[in-house]
Parts: C-alpha cells; sequence; structure tokens
C-alpha cells in the first residue's frame, strides 16, 4: 500500500517552486526546487507528474491567493471607478504582501506555458471583474479594447507602482493614488 501524500511537502514544493521562478523564471530546474524543497528530486515526482504539472498547479495556487485577496468584498454595486480602483489597490496590496508570489505569477503568464484549461480555471473567481470591463466598453467609459490588454496595461502599472512604493517607503499613499490615476487615465474612454 503507497503512503499518503504529505499536505506539508506538497506545499513545500508549491513554495520552492514559486522561490525558483521568481529567481530564475520558468528555466528553473526541478533538482533547483526539490533542494529549496528540502527533499529529493525524485520526490518531487511524487507529487507532480511533471514539471509542466507543477507550474500549472502553481499557477492556479498563486491565481486563487490572489482572487481570495481581492474578490471577496469586490464592490459589486459602486460605480466602475471604484471598482477599477479597488481591483487596483488590491493587487497592488496583495503584491506587496506576496513578491516571489508576485513575481512568479508574472512569470508564469508570461512564459506561455500555463495551459488554455489553466487559465479559464483561474479566471473563474474574477468573471465579475470581466463582466465589469465589458459594461464600461459598452457605456463607453473604458476604451474599446480587449479585456487581456488592459488588464495587462493595469498589472504592468501596479507592478511599477509596487515598485516604488517598495523603493520610497514613507510616500506609498503617494505611489498607490498616482498609480490608480495613470491607470484610469490610460484605459478610460
Amino acid at each position: 500500500m503507497a503512503r499518503p501524500l504529505s499536505p506539508e511537502k506538497h506545499q513545500a514544493l508549491l513554495m520552492s517552486a514559486m522561490q525558483a521562478i521568481a529567481e530564475q523564471g520558468v528555466l528553473a530546474t526541478t533538482s533547483i526546487i526539490a533542494k529549496k524543497a528540502g527533499v529529493a528530486e525524485g520526490t518531487l515526482f511524487t507529487y507532480f507528474e511533471n514539471k509542466d504539472k507543477l507550474f500549472q498547479e502553481l499557477y492556479l495556487y498563486l491565481k486563487k491567493t490572489l482572487s481570495d485577496s481581492m474578490m471577496p468584498n469586490y464592490p459589486h454595486h459602486e460605480k466602475h471607478q471604484v471598482q477599477l480602483q479597488y481591483l487596483f489597490q488590491g493587487y497592488v496590496r496583495w503584491g506587496l504582501r506576496n513578491p516571489e508570489g508576485r513575481r512568479a505569477l508574472t512569470q508564469l503568464m508570461v512564459s506561455g506555458l500555463i495551459s488554455e484549461d489553466s487559465i479559464a480555471v483561474a479566471s473563474e473567481p474574477f468573471l465579475d471583474v470581466y463582466h465589469m470591463f465589458e459594461d464600461a466598453v459598452i457605456q463607453k467609459i473604458l476604451m474599446e479594447a480587449p479585456i487581456s490588454f488592459m488588464t495587462s496595461i493595469i498589472e504592468d502599472i501596479a507592478n511599477t507602482t509596487i515598485n516604488s512604493m517598495t523603493n520610497n517607503e514613507k510616500e506609498t499613499d503617494y505611489y498607490m493614488s498616482l498609480g490608480f490615476e495613470i491607470v484610469w487615465k490610460a484605459i478610460r474612454y
């Protein structure tokens, strides 16, 4: 009878993959990931069929932590600008609390390695956000552009805001406000 898998080892492997990807990108080897987790490389493959499965699961994990952070208090009935500001500030706060997770998620998103299925599953908690974007475009509040393009712009400005806040800790409120002002001007109709 096979020994049950340890949730602690599973989590340690995900966290070490996150650290390795944050540091080295998606070229981080499974041996480095296993070493960071304090396990043999073969153990990694007991928990994840291959490196691709590890990356898919890490992507889903990171997107879930992001949605858990942002979506429970999403202001569904507020104006589009308020909703967008809430999302921007939520992403910035999450990124400040999870610097390695943010860097790893960015690496995974631009890698071309994340499957359409994983992207679809990770997008489900954010459906209200997509509907808000669609509605704002229809109402001519936001420019007519692909939602993925607009969210990429927002993420890039949010990441710049996070970097500025990290480097200027006494001016965090200023950069949070400035970052959103730039977002709003960039995608408004």
